[in-house]
């Protein structure tokens, strides 16, 4: 029997874990290295392409969406092999004969998930394609460790992928699903902004750290309008005026 016939008799079956509490969607930004070593109960660590060398942590499912004999060029050789003695589950777009536990990406049923046509899908990184099959499974709260966006990082990253990624957050929230992320992640934020724009976000200090967190509107040279001068904000909802 031929090699490649061999691995292909070897090919499981790893089927979705549905009601997990947690999701972990792990990228090769800095954060990455904060993600638990202790995987919490009822939770899956999702790897982005070598992120499986990763130290102490059990990934569960890896995803290579570029091709991979691309990706093992740039993360080195041998990747495969090291693929190949991990008894987990490798998401492809395509299928590779050489990959023992390969699993063709479910793209056809991901944007039927979410639309009618073809042309309103928006993958324009590893991590998107992760997020959004993380969505369907409906887990309370999708982590995300290394997916950082760094501000010092490439164009590409900032202009278009933070966006991408920043779509899908919205859709898992949408979904009544929690979102963590990292001190070191830009999603969700704006470069030297805070999130709230034509306001100021008051936080409480080291001297006063019981202080509540309040909005106030921004009036240009201290004129100000008939609206509430500040809000205070109790777990990040609005609850009155002060």
């Amino acid at each position: 029997m031929s090699k490649k016939k061999s691995i292909e008799k070897e090919k499981k079956n790893f089927d979705f874990v549905t009601e997990l509490d947690q999701i972990f969607i792990i990228g090769k930004g800095v954060s990455a290295l904060k993600t638990p070593e202790q995987k919490p109960e009822k939770a899956e660590y999702w790897g982005a392409n070598d992120i499986f060398k990763l130290p102490k942590r059990d990934i569960d499912r890896i995803f290579i969406m570029r091709d991979l004999y691309v990706t093992e060029q740039n993360k080195g050789k041998g990747m495969v092999e090291e693929l190949n003695k991990l008894d987990k589950p490798v998401y492809t777009l395509g299928l590779y004969p050489e990959l023992k536990n390969n699993v063709q990406y479910p793209i056809k049923e991901v944007i039927g998930e979410y639309s009618d046509t073809y042309d309103r899908a928006y993958f324009l990184n590893t991590a998107s394609y992760m997020l959004a099959l993380a969505i369907m499974l409906k887990p309370k709260k999708i982590c995300l460790f290394g997916v950082d966006m760094s501000f010092g990082s490439r164009t590409e990253y900032m202009r278009n992928e933070k966006a991408c990624l920043e779509h899908w957050i919205g859709m898992a929230i949408g979904r009544d699903i929690d979102i963590q992320l990292t001190p070191e992640s830009t999603l969700m934020k704006r470069q030297g902004y805070e999130n709230y724009y034509g306001m100021k976000l008051n936080k409480p200090d080291k001297d006063h750290p019981h202080d509540p967190v309040t909005l106030s509107p921004k009036f240009i040279q201290g004129k100000g309008g008939k609206c509430a001068k500040k809000y205070e904000l109790v777990h990040g909802s609005l609850v009155k005026d002060i």
